[in-house]
């Protein structure tokens, strides 16, 4: 079986020695030697500068071929309509399951093609490229140009644009604009939208003029409304931070909430009662930013939770990461659990 390819990851500044500082903190990787601000060389530099191609599915017949006695022998024979997928350097197959010829790999390569005028136009840059669940999931992190923009009660956040691009399931890459606040480290991403706000899709014209015009036309028009939603976020993220901050709510209430954020009815179990620690343990937390006094507080301790876990969480910092990015992941339903139950005092 071929290596996993590690995390890889933008500096800041020529420099920097982290691997993954923001929203990629922790996850096994190492950073550029220097500033690479171009998307196609960011993926070279990282080694993902492949393609994903199908590749005949096979089985083990054991009576699948004719000796020359007229027996029937073992043999490896092509599964009718059905590939697998795989990079196009090393041959490493990266879907979960076989495809049938009419998917459409999608590499991120294509994704890069797609958005490379969202860097033309300098409001994103790379930060971050790694993958999971056995490589049938890339995760392509871009920093957002946030340099102009102020938060509520002088809030520091850094602000992302975060693909999926999964193997084997529809074809298309999912992209989520997210916040990390900085005190602790915390992820948002429910906050300002519940759904993807980008989704790309293989686009082929090679050797079509007119088409390749139109695609570009449509590239730009993608980008225009791109740095719109991202113009948006930074607005509804705002917004939700001076109503919650005018919440208050002091630790008897954030227990409340707690609770039912949990779905705990009665006595808790060992585990359940862990979980309830570990977020009122955020609510009131110098460390992370928080005063124990309003409902934005208790988000944070949310959010804080779901980001980094709870002492002994044999979860991965990568695994984290993808719960609390996608809108399918267990982090980010209960940061939108949250949202709705905080929805019902604002």
């Amino acid at each position: 079986m071929q290596a996993n390819i590690k995390g890889f990851f933008n500096p800041t500044k020529k420099g920097d020695k982290f691997a993954g500082l923001g929203l990629g903190m922790g996850i096994d990787g190492q950073v550029a030697d220097d500033v690479i601000p171009d998307i196609q060389d960011f993926l070279k530099a990282a080694g993902r500068n492949y393609y994903i191609k199908k590749s005949p599915a096979g089985v083990f017949d054991p009576t699948g071929a004719v000796a020359e006695d007229g027996s029937m022998v073992p043999a490896w024979r092509e599964a009718d309509n059905q590939f697998h997928l795989v990079r196009s350097t090393d041959g490493r197959v990266v879907s979960p399951h076989t495809v049938s010829n009419q998917y459409a790999p999608l590499s991120l390569m294509d994704v890069a093609e797609e958005i490379q005028p969202w860097f033309d136009a300098g409001f994103v840059a790379p930060d971050g490229v790694y993958s999971g669940r056995n490589e049938s999931l890339e995760m392509l992190a871009l920093r957002v140009n946030d340099d102009d923009v102020q938060m509520p009660n002088d809030e520091k956040f850094r602000h992302y644009i975060v693909f999926q691009n999964p193997h084997g399931s529809g074809g298309t890459a999912k992209g989520k604009i997210i916040s990390w606040r900085i005190d602790c480290k915390n992820t948002f991403a429910a906050a300002a939208s519940t759904r993807s706000e980008f989704v790309i899709s293989h686009r082929v014209a090679a050797g079509d003029h007119e088409a390749q015009q139109a695609i570009m036309q449509t590239r730009a028009k993608d980008t225009v409304n791109a740095w719109e939603k991202v113009q948006n976020h930074f607005k509804k993220m705002a917004e939700r931070i001076t109503v919650l901050s005018d919440i208050p709510m002091d630790s008897v209430a954030a227990l409340g909430l707690t609770r039912d954020l949990l779905d705990v009815a009665g006595d808790p179990s060992t585990r359940t009662q862990n979980r309830i620690d570990a977020i009122m343990g955020g609510f009131d937390n110098a460390t992370l930013g928080t005063r124990g006094e309003t409902a934005w507080d208790w988000l944070n301790a949310v959010t804080s939770f779901t980001s980094n876990g709870q002492k002994g969480s044999k979860v991965s910092v990568l695994d984290r990461t993808i719960r609390n990015v996608d809108p399918n992941g267990t982090g980010f339903k209960l940061e939108q659990k949250a949202e709705s139950i905080l929805a019902k005092l604002s």
